[in-house]
């Protein structure tokens, strides 16, 4: 019953995803307008719908309308992200954009905003002071890479930028979406580090980058943060007030509208029978198309507004944020210096990337680094390396024409040893039972459905990690298995260093694919490269299923990645990357690095080090013997027939090492020394 429940939603939310075209276009094009469906999953929907729907019905049981015709100030904070190009637009802009929002929901007179619909009662404003109480423009501007953003990365923009979501609305201007998506938005209920609306640059207001555009894209997506629903959700549903977009005068809609065809009459089950409502701002229509909130979209706004977002709109907050109309706003606002970075921890001769955010146009800053290189800086976002162990403080100085503002951040920077990885061969089968594996870590960011361990199904049994996408409905979130640190250098260098390893997957519906990402990290985790990608049809190996998918012999396929042109690294990160897309469930096993190669060669399988190991067959001792006079320090690490650590006698000048309780058979002895390393087959005879 439970997944004929969740195939349901699934065909469900199939419908409400959001078509390819552009929001400026009537032509086809290859973007989407929203992504709001794809990013809140139906789980969040139905518990958010709970309680607007029973704070709907309370507003029209009511016989006074004092609530729902107070007029609702929301302060804006607008963040930037850029990296020096036109992205970066002006204040005017962003001005514009906010004049265009009162427009459409306060349906001012004279405006594109004063169409057949209501005034919500609802105005946007940019703040005037910041969380702290200091004068701002309600701006923050951030130059980084990210401009170019994929959603799967939007807790990365809230780490740059974020202000208290309890007391302001935090919007994010980037670049470009992946997959030409021209904006997206959280729903009331979301997760609070997740709340907010990102939006491309290009469709930001009217002027400026966006002169070809008309400011709706923002007017959309706070529609959704606002607690409505796209006009076609559910398609024409069953009854036009209880599913759909639970609006009862807003007409059912098959489908999106992308042309503003007012004659088009896409449902017939709602009385009277009226055509699709294509200038409502919930539908796609084009921009110059839209200007309809209806009388029960205001009420699922109020009703947001006085169950979740009750705090941010208060006269006390409005004050506070100067928002309010008695707000003496100065001439200029001081400069406040301000500066992050997403790397406050790094390893050894690691870099910093600092990304400035101070307030109010600073034209000038000197950075001082203690332990850092450069030690000073006068650039506005600059790169330093530590080459030194410890913690260090970060001073920033901010200046304008006009005044100057100094951040200073103790132990802001920890800069850690690197170390030396765990010596291959490295493995990972999952059969002890114990999860994660012994140093590796699992990434669970939303705390829900994660990589665990599996015994109905593997390459080779017991055991496999499995994640079950087909219960996973927090869509685009990414879950990891890490491994621990390991050390390429330790491969036997006659070989070819590979990544093998196994995995078995399938979709829960064709229009669904969730995604296998590798990567590999040589900066202790700091930045990861993609080493594979699958998704889609070269992820899949077993047949679309709603019902869990449970692997036969069959239906595991086998990946090998090329790890040679890392061989010399000795302290890698290399992480499995879930991120789910509604799919079905993905499992992995027999992970191995060097490990199916050991044993396959005669001892010694590298003879740089002149050493050998007697007796071999041994029993509960066996002794390291030199040669030529070698007397430096080995490291000397004992493993099973698959790859799997079983005792790391660390540095040591001994020469006897003590096999006492490892099982009789086939043991791999790695020994390192001097740069050299040497690997033995070992026989353990009792």
């Amino acid at each position: 019953m439970l997944h004929t429940f969740l195939f349901r939603e699934r065909l469900l939310l199939a419908l409400l995803i959001c078509m390819q075209i552009d929001l400026l276009a009537q032509s086809p094009a290859t973007e989407q307008p929203c992504l709001f469906d794809a990013l809140n999953p139906p789980a969040t929907l139905r518990a958010a719908e709970t309680r607007i729907s029973a704070a709907v019905a309370q507003i029209k049981s009511s016989n006074s309308t004092e609530n729902s015709d107070d007029i609702r100030v929301i302060p804006v904070v607008v963040h930037v992200i850029h990296n020096g190009g036109s992205e970066n637009i002006t204040k005017a802009q962003i001005e514009r954009q906010i004049e265009i929002l009162n427009e459409d929901f306060g349906k001012i007179p004279g405006t594109p905003g004063d169409g057949a619909g209501v005034d919500t009662r609802v105005r946007f404003c940019l703040a005037k002071t910041d969380p702290q109480g200091r004068c701002t423009d309600g701006i923050v501007r951030l130059k980084t890479p990210l401009t170019t953003h994929q959603p799967v990365d939007r807790a990365s923009l809230k780490n740059l930028s974020f202000w208290d979501n309890t007391r302001y609305l935090n919007m994010y201007v980037v670049k470009t979406i992946s997959n030409g998506v021209g904006g997206y938005s959280s729903f009331p209920y979301a997760p609070p580090e997740e709340d907010g609306l990102v939006v491309r640059h290009n469709l930001f207001g009217d002027s400026g980058t966006a002169a070809a555009a008309g400011g709706r894209t923002a007017t959309h997506e706070i529609g959704h943060w606002l607690g409505l629903y796209h006009t076609f959700n559910g398609g024409c549903g069953q009854d036009t007030c209880s599913d759909g977009d639970y609006v009862c005068d807003t007409p059912p809609v098959v489908n999106p509208n992308f042309t503003c065809n007012l004659n088009v009459n896409s449902c017939g089950n709602d009385t009277p029978d009226l055509p699709d409502q294509v200038r409502n701002y919930m539908d796609y229509t084009p921009d110059d198309c839209k200007s309809v909130f209806t009388q029960g979209q205001k009420d699922r706004i109020t009703a947001t507004l006085d169950t979740v977002r009750t705090s941010i709109w208060t006269p006390g907050n409005v004050v506070a944020t100067g928002c309010d109309s008695t707000y003496m706003e100065p001439s200029v606002c001081p400069v406040v210096a301000d500066f992050v970075t997403l790397t406050p921890q790094v390893c050894l001769e690691g870099m910093v990337y600092f990304v400035d955010r101070s307030l109010n146009l600073a034209t000038s800053w000197q950075w001082f680094f203690p332990g850092g290189m450069p030690a000073t800086s006068t650039l506005q976002n600059p790169t330093v390396a530590y080459d030194t162990l410890g913690t260090f403080s970060v001073t920033l100085i901010a200046t304008n024409a006009n005044d100057s503002d100094t951040l200073f951040l103790e132990n802001y920077i920890q800069v850690t040893e690197p170390g030396i990885g765990q010596p291959l061969p490295f493995s990972a089968n999952f059969d002890d039972g114990i999860f994660p594996p012994t140093g590796a870590e699992i990434y669970n960011p939303d705390l829900g459905i994660h990589w665990e361990l599996d015994s109905l199904a593997s390459h080779s049994p017991p055991y496999a990690a499995r994640i079950d996408n087909l219960v996973n409905v927090n869509y685009g979130t990414r879950d990891e298995i890490v491994l621990p640190f390991l050390n390429l250098s330790s491969s036997n260098p006659d070989s070819s260093l590979s990544l093998i390893f196994w995995w078995a997957y399938a979709r829960s519906d064709p229009n669904y694919s969730d995604e296998l990402i590798v990567q590999i990290s040589k900066d202790c985790g700091v930045n990861y490269t993609n080493i594979l990608t699958k998704s889609g049809n070269a992820l899949v190996t077993g047949p679309t299923q709603t019902t869990p998918f449970i692997p036969t012999a069959a239906q595991w396929r086998k990946a090998t990645v090329n790890l040679f042109q890392y061989r010399t690294e000795e302290y890698v990160k290399i992480r499995f990357v879930n991120v789910t897309d509604g799919g079905n469930r993905l499992y992995l096993d027999d992970i191995q690095i060097d490990g199916g190669l050991v044993t396959d060669i005669k001892e010694p399988m590298h003879s740089r080090l002149p050493l050998r190991l007697f007796p071999n067959p041994a029993s509960n001792y066996v002794q390291v013997l030199t040669r030529d006079g070698w007397n430096e320090p080995v490291h000397v690490c004992i493993f099973d027939g698959l790859g799997r650590l079983l005792r790391d006698y660390g540095f040591t000048l001994a020469n006897t090492l003590d096999l006492t309780g490892l099982a009789n058979g086939l043991l791999i002895v790695k020994v390192e020394s001097s740069g050299y390393a040497a690997g033995f087959r070992l026989i353990k005879n009792d």
